[in-house]
């Protein structure tokens, strides 16, 4: 999954971000229309300090990412999630 910005005009839509070694793909558009963004929904970005417990929590799954263990599971097939 990659995520490019493109630019909607006139029934065209243009790409600002070439895709990385992609063929064929299904897309998947969210629109940000320029005549109704606020600025208070573009400036969402805040910091928030993490507590002892995300931290924890942080510790723990990061002891399991890329391990063997990890590359053996099929997440696909895990979560159910069909082929498209």
């Amino acid at each position: 999954m990659q995520a490019v910005k493109a630019l909607y005009k006139e029934g065209k839509i243009q790409l600002l971000t070439p895709l990385q070694g992609v063929t064929e793909a299904e897309l998947l558009v969210i629109v940000l229309d320029k005549n109704e963004q606020t600025t208070s929904m573009v400036n969402t970005d805040y910091l928030v300090e993490p507590s002892s417990e995300q931290n924890f929590k942080s510790l723990g799954l990061s002891s399991f990412f890329e391990t063997d263990e990890d590359h053996q599971i099929d997440w696909e097939e895990a979560f159910d999630v069909q082929a498209r």
